[in-house]
This record gives C-alpha cells, sequence and structure tokens, in this order.
C-alpha cells in the first residue's frame, strides 16, 4: 500500500471516534474557567503586531517579478511541509498570499483581514462583521494550510456559496501552487473522489458529511487503520469506494450558524421502500385527528412544538379506533394520530414547510430560512404533513447511518472559523469544539444607528406599522431591507406593500436561484426587497451611488428570532464598511417566540417593557436550544457505543 494510501487510512480512523472527555466537577469547573480565560486573552494586540510585519514585507514582495515570486512561493510551500512555517517564516508567508490576491483577483487585504487569517490558522474561531471580506480572508488562511500538503476543507452554507467562493477565489489558489475544487449537491460519485483529493476544497456541512457517512458505511465494522489496510488489502474493490481521504483541517464560514445552529439537528443517511405500506393508516390517523377537540382531547406545548393526549383523547382513539378497524395497537394508533395532530396544529406552510410545483414537502431551515432539500423529519412527521396538505405520500425512511454536526466537526484535529456573531455562543463553542473567539475590529468605524424597539398587540397593527415606516422611507429615496422569520411573512410583508402601491423584490425560500441578483440590488436607491432570514449569509449589499448621503441601507425586522444572534446579523447588512445605515425591531405579542416561550407574560409588554421582554424569550428559546443539542450529541455518542458506524 502506499505512503499516500496509509496516510489516508491513518487520518480517517484517527479522528473517527472522538469523543469528549464527560467533566463533572471540579473538572467541569475548571475547563469552563479555561474557555472563559481564553475567549478574554488579549490575542488582539499579538496579531494586530503580525499583521504590521506582513504590511512591511509588501514593498519587498510587490516588486518581485513572476520568476521569483514563484520561486519564493516554492521555497515557504517545502517549509509549510517540513512544518516549519512559523514565526518570521509565516509572516512571509502570509505576506506572498496577499501578494497572490493582488496579482490574481485585484484584491488587496486589508491588515483586519491579515489578522482573521492569522487568528484562524492557529485555531481560532475569528468574528469579523458583515461586509469585512471573509471570502478572501478564509482564502489566506487557506492557502497556508494547504502548503502542508495535506487536504483543508472550507465549508460554508448552501451550494450558491460553494461555486462562487471557488470560482472567485481560484486564481489566487492556481497562483499560490494549489488546486481548488468544489462539492455541490449535483457533483457525480466519480468527480468527487477527485475533486476531495484537491488542496482546497469547499464544500457544505451536509454534503461533507453525507459523504463521510457513505464512506462509514462501505468500511462496515472496521474500527482501525490496522484492521482498514488489512481489510483494503483483501477487498480491492472497497479503496475505490472511498470518497474523503481524512480529515485533516477545516475552516467554517459562518461558524455560529452551521455549528452551532444547524447542530441541533443530526445527519442521517437513509434509504427508502419505492412504495409507502403504511399511507392508509397515516390517512386514517389524520380524519381521526381532525375531529378531536382543542383543551378536551389534546394540550399543545408550543415552546417544543408536541401534542399531548389527554385521558379523554386516549379513550376517544380508542373508541374511533375500534370503530374503524384500521390497526390495533394502542401505542402506535396514539402515535400516528398525535403526529397528525400535531401536523395540523403546530406545522404552518410557508412557515415551517413549504409545497414545490411537483408536489413535495420541504422543510425551511428556522434559522436561515432556506429549504433543506432531501431533508424530512422522522416518526411519521413528515407523512401526516404530506396527508394534510394532500400531496403523495412518501415511503417510511430506514436509517443508514446518522451523525451529529458537533461529533464531525470534532473530528478535525485543526479547526478554525469565521462569523458575523459568535461571541454570545463563545461558552458552547468553547464546552463543544474547544475553540476560542476572538473578535476582529472591522477595518473603518461602524456608524450604524439602533432606533429603539417598537412592539404591538396584534400583528395586523405591527405589520401595517412596518409598512408606514417603510413608506416613509421610500418617499425619501432610502434603500430597505426587510427581514421576515418566515415564507409566510414576507408574503404578508408584500401583500400590504402591494396594497400601498409600493414597488419592491422578495427573497423567501422559493427564491434561492435568484438570491445575488436580489441582494444586489437592495443597496440602490429607493429599492425595497422583503427577504427571509438567508439575506444575512453570504452576500453582500453595496450602496449606489448617492445613498450614503440620504442614510444608507435602512434594516427593518419584523420579528425577532430565537437568537440574538441571527437578529444581529441580519442588522451587520446596514453600515457596512463604514457606510451609513441604521436598523430597527418590530415585534407584537402574537409572534412565535413570545407565544412559545412567554406565553404567560407576553401581553404585559408595556410593564416589562419590549426590549427585556424580547431578551427573556430569546434566553428561554436559547436555553432549550442548548439543551436540545445537547441530548443530539449524547444520543450520537450512545448510537457509537451500540453500533459500528
Amino acid at each position: 500500500m502506499s505512503d499516500l494510501a496509509t496516510n489516508e487510512l491513518w487520518s480517517i480512523f484517527d479522528a473517527r471516534r472522538v469523543k469528549a472527555p464527560e467533566l463533572r466537577g471540579l473538572d467541569l469547573a475548571m475547563n469552563g474557567f479555561v474557555g472563559f480565560y481564553k475567549n478574554r486573552k488579549p490575542v488582539l494586540p499579538r496579531l494586530k503586531a503580525a499583521a504590521e510585519r506582513i504590511e512591511k514585507l509588501e514593498p519587498e514582495i510587490h516588486a518581485l517579478g513572476s520568476t521569483r515570486f514563484q520561486e519564493e512561493v516554492a521555497e515557504v510551500r517545502n517549509l509549510a511541509r517540513l512544518k516549519k512555517l512559523e514565526g518570521p517564516a509565516l509572516d512571509r508567508g502570509m505576506a506572498i498570499v496577499r501578494e497572490a490576491a493582488w496579482r490574481a483577483v485585484g484584491k488587496r487585504p486589508f491588515p483586519v483581514q491579515l489578522m482573521g487569517a492569522l487568528a484562524m490558522c492557529e485555531g481560532l474561531i475569528a468574528e469579523m462583521a458583515t461586509g469585512e471580506g471573509k471570502t478572501l480572508t478564509a482564502s489566506l488562511a487557506a492557502s497556508i494550510w494547504a502548503w502542508s500538503g495535506k487536504p483543508v476543507h472550507i465549508i460554508t452554507v448552501n451550494d450558491y456559496l460553494v461555486a462562487r467562493d471557488a470560482e472567485l477565489m481560484g486564481p489566487v489558489y492556481r497562483m499560490l501552487g494549489l488546486e481548488v475544487g468544489h462539492i455541490v449537491h449535483e457533483t457525480t460519485p466519480n468527480d468527487r473522489v477527485g475533486q476531495y483529493r484537491r488542496n482546497v476544497i469547499y464544500c457544505t456541512s451536509k454534503e461533507l458529511v453525507a459523504d463521510f457517512l457513505r464512506d462509514q458505511i462501505q468500511l462496515g465494522t472496521l474500527r482501525t487503520s490496522v484492521q482498514t489496510a488489512v481489510g483494503m488489502l483483501s477487498q480491492s474493490q472497497a479503496r475505490n469506494a472511498l470518497m474523503i481521504p481524512g480529515l485533516f483541517r477545516v475552516i467554517v464560514d459562518e461558524a455560529d450558524s452551521l455549528l452551532i445552529d444547524e447542530a441541533v439537528t443530526p445527519l442521517i443517511i437513509s434509504n427508502s421502500p419505492d412504495d409507502e405500506a403504511n399511507s392508509s393508516l397515516y390517512r386514517a390517523a389524520y380524519e381521526l385527528a381532525k375531529v378531536m377537540d382543542k383543551d378536551r382531547d389534546f394540550t399543545i406545548d408550543w415552546t417544543i412544538r408536541n401534542v399531548d393526549l389527554t385521558p379523554r383523547g386516549q379513550a376517544r382513539i380508542d373508541e374511533l379506533a375500534e370503530g374503524n378497524g384500521f390497526w390495533k395497537g394502542k401505542r402506535r394508533r396514539e402515535e400516528l394520530v398525535t403526529q397528525a395532530l400535531v401536523s395540523l396544529h403546530c406545522y404552518i406552510r410557508d412557515e415551517q414547510y413549504l409545497i414545490t410545483e411537483d408536489g413535495k414537502v420541504q422543510i425551511i431551515d428556522e434559522f436561515t430560512g432556506r429549504v433543506m432539500a432531501d431533508r424530512s423529519w422522522r416518526h411519521g412527521l413528515h407523512q401526516a404533513i404530506e396527508v394534510k396538505e394532500g400531496v403523495p405520500v412518501t415511503a417510511d425512511k430506514e436509517n443508514l447511518a446518522r451523525l451529529s454536526f458537533q461529533r464531525f466537526f470534532r473530528q478535525y484535529p485543526i479547526m478554525g472559523g469565521m462569523t458575523g456573531t459568535a461571541w454570545e455562543s463563545a461558552g458552547e463553542m468553547w464546552q463543544i469544539y474547544q475553540r476560542p473567539i476572538v473578535r476582529i475590529p472591522t477595518n473603518k468605524p461602524c456608524i450604524r444607528k439602533h432606533l429603539p424597539v417598537r412592539f404591538f398587540d396584534t400583528m395586523d397593527q405591527k405589520f401595517e406599522a412596518v409598512v408606514q415606516r417603510v413608506c416613509e422611507l421610500n418617499d425619501q429615496g432610502a434603500p430597505v431591507l426587510i427581514g421576515t422569520r418566515s415564507v409566510l411573512a414576507s408574503l404578508e410583508v408584500s401583500k400590504r406593500l402591494d396594497a400601498a402601491k409600493r414597488a419592491h423584490r422578495v427573497l423567501n425560500a422559493t427564491q434561492t436561484k435568484v438570491e445575488a441578483d436580489i441582494i444586489a440590488m437592495a443597496g440602490h436607491r429607493g429599492q425595497i426587497t422583503v427577504a427571509t432570514n438567508m439575506a444575512g449569509r453570504g452576500t453582500d449589499i453595496i450602496l449606489s451611488r448617492g445613498v450614503a448621503d440620504i442614510g444608507g441601507l435602512n434594516v427593518i425586522s419584523t420579528e425577532p428570532h430565537g437568537s440574538g444572534r441571527v437578529d444581529r446579523q441580519l442588522f451587520g447588512r446596514a453600515a457596512r464598511q463604514g457606510d451609513p445605515g441604521s436598523a430597527q425591531m418590530f415585534a407584537c405579542a402574537e409572534d412565535d417566540l413570545f407565544i412559545r416561550h412567554t406565553k404567560n407574560i407576553r401581553k404585559a409588554w408595556r410593564a416589562i417593557g419590549a426590549s427585556n421582554l424580547i431578551r427573556i424569550a430569546q434566553a428561554r428559546a436559547e436555553r432549550l436550544a442548548r439543551f436540545n443539542r445537547k441530548q443530539v450529541l449524547k444520543n450520537d455518542d450512545w448510537m457509537d457505543q451500540a453500533v459500528p458506524f
């Protein structure tokens, strides 16, 4: 077996069973103290000093001819492969990468971008404000790492950004003697093998984790590199089936979204039978659910969107089921009816899911507003919603393998990341991933105006006030970005703007293909853009000429999110790179956040204070989300002990 193949096998299995120690008592307290210290350790002065040293090298590096520049690239690459790219050599290497960015794509990284790249090279999570050039920053760190000869994965949030960033930064990597690849949903298995063996690979977490799980299924019960080497020697076909040649180093873009928000749902590889044998049962359960009375037969826990049957409800199901005679097991029929009730009362079309043109139910990500392609709810909920919407019922899926995002990313020996909003999750980021956060200053001072929260009793009052404010700004010629939590809310705002005869564009989970075009126009004079949460991720809003003179972009949020980080990310769309801009929150007592987490006090918002009520509700929502993520990780660790993958 070749050295390359051996190295790949070791890398796959050395990290395959990584499990964080279960800390208790003094160990847990000490770990928390260490994380608190590392998150507040004064690293910025050191990063700033390094950036200044790199700046001083610029005249010398810039004066190099093409031949001499390539010789310099070869020298630092050799040092990287010998693990000697540190100190002055690292400064020079970063100066060379910076010059390559200027020569290849005409972009000269700012000192704060150098600081962000150096932070990621140290395995830190860099918090960089929206519009500070994180795509270019990631390429600086990835180039330094990739010179060592091991593949570097750059994870971002969707296929569009994967393809865009790989194409945009490709010339930089090629000038540095590196190959760049990317993986999107349409990439074939054969192409993936070659793409994963390039120096820098852009991909989404979903595609990467799914490919990793497919490799684990292929490897079966082999648990160590020695076992695998022997197994592959005796089964030559298995070697060719592996796609990922190990997990070495990773840069996670939008780290809070991928490592925290999406970590609540494990990725599961499953297969589906051709026919749905239980479709008649789901339909029968739905018919029973429709005739059951709320509060008498069942109660709803809005906090977790769940239904609990009352004794009267259980007895009524027994009676109705006996009459229909479609199943006998008490537990099974109660599960089916419960899921039907949940689909009827807790899940709303265009909020938690949408129906595609070809009649499929697709889940909408609560945090990004994007469609989660190829995802489905478990335990019959997806089928219950399909019955509710009158679309073809898909088959129950058989799980083949599962893995949480927390557990997967802990397998990388070296991980860096970047995002516009990470500080609020500093404790969890350390507890789960042992990654400190450093807050990188902006290139230019931020002059965003945060206007007071406006709170109302009803949804109708809130939307009326939103449209009134938008019209005021539009009359002045100022561009407005209206952020909504759901597709349904975006359509409601759009309908009211139509009634007010205000031209606007809508960006939600049903328009992802034209996202870049819509966002590119959002900073133009007089433009009104209605968008779900996706507006805050990955694409820049650049002001057109004269817009800065009338106050810049105005961001209006129509509803607080379960995490304050998402609100801050949306507000970060305004006032990028020293531009003027404003941000304001509109909310009401009927918003989902307050119904689920402050049901008993939401109508007393005048006494409590609007901002205080939002803080209370978000604190409860984030506490529940942390608990759910912890449970996912516990289940994943248990599964690792119980099954071979």
